[in-house]
């Protein structure tokens, strides 16, 4: 933990030689509200996990059209005798005590849903001093919201964002991935500020970044929390903007079992997989499936998959037709589950909270079985696969052998791979 004393001794020892060397002139900009937003609280603190929507962590929405006015003269949630920021007086304010350290072992008083008292920003790296001293003297200086971009009605215009690159498209839950944003032209003095927007809470990333002055780009992480279907990733200045699409993978159909010995009714299953590194909370997915489209069957699931787990959904009846399955669901499947005919057979899993991406519904994950797709069923990526395997034999299963394969295979409900 950083010793806030040896913060305040070093930030008394600059002021003090700076107002003994009255030989030099000073040519450091003073700090503004706008310097701080830019430096520290953008990318260190609006994620969409942390201080910006959905989340809102201890109700401190640091958007940059909410920030100031939610930290300057508010009172904290976790402690509402003390104040967010006191102008004037950073060795008051409790915004920066949670920067620094100061009085962190102390047990909230507030009612903000939480009751631990962490350094910020949480699960990152600790400021630097150089952020910490420019947050210290924005303080000291009277913390003002006033906004000191300067604006050329008859301009040219700024630069826009001419790219948006990931390290990968479709990462898995606990992974992290890196997003570069280009512009089209050089940033101009002061930087580009480029404002991030997405749909979703599935990634979670900063609400905007900057693009440093004199450079055309930057690079930020974004961390990957549940899957979800395609969705937009927008990033924009105030001339323009430009989207790149991702999705969350991760929950994967790893083996189907539709047409068991016998009747049919009461013994099939549906195997899922979770490839990431976090556990999978199921509230709000939907399992389907169909002949022609995937709307035949849907289930509602519920539970959870740990990582690198996997859950069985179906039943409810075990015996050595269905080869004795543990199921984490009971569903007696209503229809049945479709076998495959003339027409490709399709098993999926939705996001039911994720939005529609140029108007199309993708699935998180698919499996396609049978003799043809001639039905264009789409997989995860809005492309028409063909079928992932043939049409196993009554009592085999379709095994899931690679992102878009299956075999016909012996049943394996029990095993996780």
């Amino acid at each position: 933990m950083r010793s806030t004393k040896s913060l305040f001794v070093v930030a008394a020892l600059i002021t003090a030689a700076a107002a003994c060397d009255s030989t030099e002139e000073t040519t450091a900009e003073p700090a503004t509200f706008d310097a701080v937003m830019q430096q520290v609280i953008a990318p260190r603190c609006t994620f969409s996990s942390c201080h910006a929507n959905p989340t809102v962590a201890a109700s401190l929405d640091l958007s940059p059209e909410r920030a100031c006015d939610t930290l300057v003269n508010q009172p904290s949630c976790l402690f509402p005798d003390r104040p967010r920021i006191v102008p004037g007086s950073p060795e008051d304010s409790f915004f920066f005590h949670k920067l620094t350290g100061q009085g962190l072992d102390e047990q909230p008083t507030g009612n903000c849903g939480t009751q631990t008292n962490l350094l910020m920003p949480f699960g990152a790296r600790a400021l630097e001093d150089d952020e910490l001293q420019l947050v210290h003297d924005w303080i000291a200086a009277g913390a003002s919201c006033a906004s000191t971009a300067k604006t050329d009605p008859g301009a040219a215009k700024g630069p826009v964002v001419a790219s948006l690159a990931a390290s990968r498209t479709a990462p898995v839950p606990g992974e992290a991935i890196t997003i570069t944003v280009t512009l089209d032209k050089a940033a101009p003095e002061g930087g580009q500020m480029v404002a991030l927007e997405m749909d979703t809470a599935a990634l979670s990333a900063p609400v905007q970044v900057v693009v440093p002055a004199g450079s055309t780009s930057t690079r930020f992480e974004a961390y990957a929390v549940r899957p979800t279907s395609r969705f937009p990733l927008r990033a924009s200045t105030t001339d323009g903007s430009r989207e790149l699409t991702l999705r969350v993978a991760g929950l994967e159909i790893a083996e189907v079992l539709s047409d068991p010995l016998g009747d049919d009714d009461q013994l099939q299953w549906v195997k899922l997989h979770n490839t990431g590194h976090v556990s999978i909370d199921l509230a709000g997915y939907q399992l389907k499936a169909g002949l022609g489209s995937y709307d035949l069957v849907s289930v509602d699931l519920t539970g959870s998959i740990p990582a690198g787990g996997c859950v069985v959904i179906g039943g409810p009846l075990q015996s050595g037709q269905n080869s004795e399955p543990i199921f984490s669901q009971l569903v007696n499947f209503s229809p049945d589950l479709p076998h495959s005919a003339i027409q490709a057979a399709g098993f999926a899993v939705f996001d039911g909270g994720a939005s529609l991406v140029g108007g199309i519904s993708t699935p998180v994950d698919a499996m396609i079985i049978g003799a043809n797709n001639e039905a264009k069923l789409l997989g995860p990526d809005a492309e028409i696969p063909a079928p992932y395997c043939g049409t196993p034999l009554a009592g085999l299963s379709a095994l899931r052998t690679g992102a878009g394969t299956c075999v016909s295979a012996q049943m394996q409900p029990r095993a996780c791979e």
